[in-house]
């Protein structure tokens, strides 16, 4: 009995149980999953061409992911159960990844704050835009592969070994990684900003070279990709006529507008923005006062997606009233339109709160050492909003492409406990601790709700 107890005690305090659990736990919400959009478009794909063929027609008439479709293609086309099992491996290796890059102590615990983090984000609500297996390969799968990309980077900061067979699945994860679009922005800016940090320090490194090449010619790749010009086209065409003669402050004014409407509820903008509240208090006034102010930008932007865009809040509003929010908002004439008023005081609005998140970094981290890398992190995450106003679809991408900032906001909240933890009372921690648990139970429940909802 004692061996037993001994055994699970071990088991429980292994510094990677936190990411069985959470793999497990994601593994129970695909039982509730099953193939529906674009999962049933791409299970047909092969019935009647072959593999090159397919990828031949994607890259001349649809897109660049020449690498991540035909992996799409393929789990389509299998039972869901080899799609699931492959998923749950994916959801290990995110918080994995993200320990293996930014934890160097107390492992166990850091690796639990990434998981709660990480349950704060509505995966389940992205994941399920265009179907379940399309969507999390072509979103999901290149974010996490794509992080083990920037693994080798901090490797080669530090001078530690790579043995050969890291060579290749570094180079396997950068090619898989850099073949979605928002990924390889990512990549390339950090690949670019190490590679010049280290020649600046006289470290070269032949993977840092290379990778940086590697990804500068695929952003010329998929820039001349005669594929993503005819989707385009299309898109314009079908969606939004006017989008060809918007300018850059246009298109710039459409991302925000429509992060604020295809905004999923979400916890992890309303647990980082408390985190960095609570921790800019035992910071000087200044510091304060942004803290302050950016929760509640943060809080707005949810009480937003909660008031404004909830069903179940404009049932309740049509009940008691007898108007439904469309009769004061019509969200269709801030959608696929030239941008007006409405846009750009929206993009006031989301730029100041932009502005007032990357101040407060640049004041919670302005004495410590991982500043720069707070900064990028944060800079990453806005960015990834940012660009997608540079897509004619923009609004019909919905949920699906925050993602990208999503996690980024919980790798910000990792480096936010690390570096501010330590400055805690006991009392403090554990109260911390106990809020991101809640959160963490909350954010996994909406996913369940939302899987259950999407089978009924």
């Amino acid at each position: 009995m004692n061996a037993i107890k001994d055994s699970i005690n071990k088991l429980f305090h292994w510094e990677y149980f936190p990411f069985i659990v959470f793999a497990f736990l994601m593994l129970m919400l695909h039982l509730g999953m099953k193939s529906y959009g674009d999962d049933l478009v791409y299970r047909e794909v092969l019935r009647n061409q072959s593999l090159w063929m397919y990828i031949t027609n994607a890259y001349e008439q649809w897109s660049s992911r020449i690498i991540i479709m035909p992996v799409a293609v393929f789990f389509a086309g299998q039972g869901f159960g080899l799609f699931s099992m492959a998923d749950a491996v994916v959801y290990f290796l995110l918080p994995f990844i993200i320990s293996k890059i930014f934890v160097s102590d107390h492992k166990w615990e850091h690796n639990w704050i990434i998981v709660f983090l990480l349950a704060c984000v509505p995966f389940a609500t992205m994941m399920s835009t265009a179907g379940w297996v399309v969507t999390s390969i072509h979103y999901l799968w290149p974010l996490t592969i794509g992080l083990v990309a920037l693994y080798p980077l901090k490797k080669i900061l530090l001078e530690e070994s790579i043995k050969w067979y890291e060579y290749i699945i570094y180079f396997a994860a950068l090619i898989f990684g850099i073949n979605m679009e928002i990924m390889a922005a990512i990549i390339m800016t950090f690949y670019i900003a190490f590679s010049l940090f280290l020649i600046c320090k006289k470290k070269l490194s032949w993977f840092l070279i290379l990778g940086t090449i590697i990804s500068i010619g695929n952003l010329v790749f998929i820039l001349i990709c005669p594929g993503n010009s005819v989707r385009e086209l299309a898109e314009i065409a079908t969606r939004f006529p006017d989008y060809i003669d918007l300018g850059v402050i246009q298109k710039i004014s459409l991302s925000f507008t429509a992060s604020l409407i295809c905004i999923d509820q979400n916890f992890i903008l309303l647990v980082i923005t408390g985190m960095a509240l609570v921790f800019s208090w035992h910071k000087d006034k200044m510091t304060r006062i942004v803290g302050v102010i950016t929760f509640i930008f943060g809080l707005l932007v949810n009480l937003a997606r909660v008031i404004l865009m909830s069903p179940k809040f404009n049932g309740l509003l049509s009940k008691i009233e007898g108007v439904n929010i469309t009769d004061w908002i019509d969200y269709n004439k801030l959608m696929n339109v030239v941008p007006g008023l409405y846009h750009y005081i929206i993009l006031v609005g989301m730029m100041i709160s932009s502005l007032f998140l990357m101040g407060l970094t640049f004041l919670l981290f302005k004495n410590s050492k991982k500043m720069w890398i707070a900064v990028m992190v944060m800079g990453a995450g806005i960015m990834s909003r940012v660009v997608m106003g540079f897509s004619a679809t923009v609004y019909e991408s919905g949920a699906r492409t925050f993602l990208f900032e999503y996690v980024s906001f919980a790798i910000y909240g990792l480096l936010l406990y690390q570096e501010f933890k330590p400055e805690l009372s006991g009392k403090t921690q554990r109260l911390l601790i106990q809020a991101l648990c809640f959160f963490a139970i909350a954010g996994y429940l909406e996913s369940f709700l939302r899987v259950l909802q999407l089978a009924s």
